[in-house]
C-alpha cells in the first residue's frame, strides 16, 4: 500500500479513538489489515503474476532483477507529497486539539513500512536483529501487491480507502 493510505487511515483510526495509545495500536494494525487488500505499490513492478486469493500464500512470481530503482524513489516522493498536501488540509479543516491524535494514529499507520521496507535500512536490520526478519515474514504474510498490469484494482482499493478517511477527518 502506498505511504498516503496507511497514514491517513491511520490519522482518521488516531482521530476516532480519542486515545493516543488505541490510535497508534490501530494505526499499526490497520497497516496490516489494508496490506491484505489488493494494492499497487512500487512492489507491483517486480511481481509478474498473482495466483492465490489469500493471505499468506507465497504461490506468486516475484521478478527480483533490479532494486529499489528511479522509479520507485519517483513514486515514493510524489506519495509523500500528496501526503502532504492532504495533511495539509486536514490540519486547516481539524482543530488543534486533534493534531496530536492525528499524527499519533498516522506514525502507527506507516511505522511498518518506515521499519521494514525502508530501502535504506531494512535489509540490514534483518541481517543484524534476528527478529526483525521474523516481523518481516509476519508482514509479508498480509502483502496482497498486484502486478502492475492490474493496477486500477490495487488503485481503487487506495483511492476508496483515502476518501473514506478524508470525508471522516474533514467533514
Amino acid at each position: 500500500m502506498l505511504f498516503t493510505t496507511h497514514s491517513l487511515v491511520g490519522a482518521a483510526l488516531g482521530s476516532a479513538t480519542g486515545n493516543p495509545y488505541a490510535g497508534f495500536l490501530g494505526g499499526f494494525l490497520s497497516h496490516h489489515l489494508m496490506d491484505a487488500l489488493p494494492h499497487f505499490d512500487q512492489g507491483s513492478f517486480r511481481v509478474r503474476e498473482r495466483r492465490a486469493l489469500y493471505l499468506g500464500d507465497i504461490n506468486f512470481e516475484e521478478n527480483t532483477i533490479g532494486t529499489f530503482g528511479a522509479r520507485d524513489w519517483a513514486m515514493l516522493f510524489i506519495d509523500w507529497l500528496v501526503s502532504l498536501i492532504l495533511f495539509a488540509i486536514i490540519f486547516i479543516s481539524s482543530p488543534p486539539e486533534q493534531w496530536g491524535l492525528i499524527i499519533i494514529g498516522a506514525l502507527g499507520g506507516i511505522l511498518p513500512d518506515v521499519v521494514d521496507s525502508s530501502p535504506l535500512w531494512s535489509i540490514k536490520l534483518r541481517e543484524k536483529i534476528p527478529s526483525m526478519s521474523k516481523y518481516n515474514d509476519f508482514h509479508g504474510f498480509f502483502h496482497w501487491t498486484v502486478p502492475a498490469k492490474k493496477w486500477p484494482l490495487g488503485m481503487l482499493t487506495q483511492i476508496l480507502l483515502i476518501a473514506a478517511s478524508l470525508w471522516y477527518l474533514v467533514f
